[in-house]
């Protein structure tokens, strides 16, 4: 069977369900995960919780590479001092603790090793974006021709249907229009579709009762997590979306559209605004979640 290749841009620490999509990633037998980069600060620090993770499942070989702190837009003082109060945008570190040289990431920017990557691999390479998108606009800038060498991206991020600013897509929306403007083949699953898959309590016990050190570590990790997004029923796995997507796109219903970026608006900035025009997108319009469940638990807990 030949392997899908992607690598995969990520932002773990505020939400825990990176880490589950990652893992979820690296225990597939049709990807082959060539890098995992980080974004959004502390990205060192995210990429430890990555290169844990890693190791834990056997595969410290992965390359892991710390991204850009800040996005390519301005950020007001009072957002600065949010996105630096580590309770919130690092609320799982325990996952990686104590902390280990070992789990340091690579001497390398997430960008450098992106666009290093695609050219290896023209046409073959996958961008499984689950973060905003500050990564992937700089490896677009300082390299512009990988845009004919890059096979997809596939991303968590925008809204379309409904009266909503998407995170991924608002933090950085300079980034995001940059990309959705590029050219590259892109899979949009909105906030919306990829919110219908989520993790119950009950579902989330059996991280805790596992056998497994990695699994209770998970387990600890959701723990210390979820008071932080307690308006969350558990674990929403938004991120597995574009995990999925990559190698089997039956679980998922799409359509083309023209999708915009609002860089201006005074009370839409950062949304994803359908518009006239040729489609530069293809959007998420459904979901199904059953079968995203048996294939989830059939991959995580393969004897449940």
């Amino acid at each position: 069977m030949e392997r899908v290749k992607i690598i995969i841009d990520t932002d773990p620490g505020q939400d825990i369900d990176d880490l589950l999509a990652i893992q979820f990633a690296l225990l597939r037998p049709e990807l082959q995960v060539m890098a995992i980069t980080t974004s959004t600060w502390p990205t060192h620090k995210r990429g430890k919780l990555v290169r844990r993770l890693c190791r834990e499942l056997g595969r410290a070989d992965i390359p892991v590479a710390p991204g850009a702190d800040y996005p390519l837009r301005d950020l007001p003082g009072d957002e600065l001092e949010r996105l630096h109060d580590v309770r919130v945008s690092m609320n799982h570190s325990c996952f990686a603790e104590p902390e280990d040289v070992l789990d340091d990431p690579d001497d390398i920017d997430a960008a450098s090793l992106i666009v290093r990557a695609v050219n290896e691999n023209p046409g073959e390479i996958v961008l499984a974006c689950i973060a905003p998108l500050t990564n992937v606009a700089l490896a677009l800038r300082s390299c512009p021709e990988i845009v004919g060498k890059i096979k997809s991206i596939v991303m968590m991020g925008g809204e379309t249907k409904l009266n909503r600013r998407e995170h991924n897509v608002e933090f950085d929306y300079v980034a995001a229009d940059e990309v959705l403007g590029s050219g590259v083949p892109i899979f949009m699953g909105t906030w919306d579709v990829t919110r219908r898959f989520s993790l119950s309590p009950e579902d989330c016990d059996l991280f805790r009762s596992s056998d497994s050190a990695l699994y209770r570590s998970l387990a600890d990790a959701i723990a210390k997590w979820h008071p932080v997004q307690n308006w969350k029923p558990g674990p929403v796995m938004y991120d597995i979306f574009p995990i999925v997507f990559s190698f089997d796109r039956s679980y998922y219903e799409t359509e083309p559209l023209c999708v915009a970026v609002e860089t201006e608006g005074k009370h839409s900035t950062g949304m994803t605004i359908p518009c006239p025009g040729a489609p530069n997108v293809e959007v998420t319009t459904g979901a199904d979640v059953d079968a995203l469940r048996r294939l989830y638990f059939s991959t995580v807990f393969p004897s449940r």
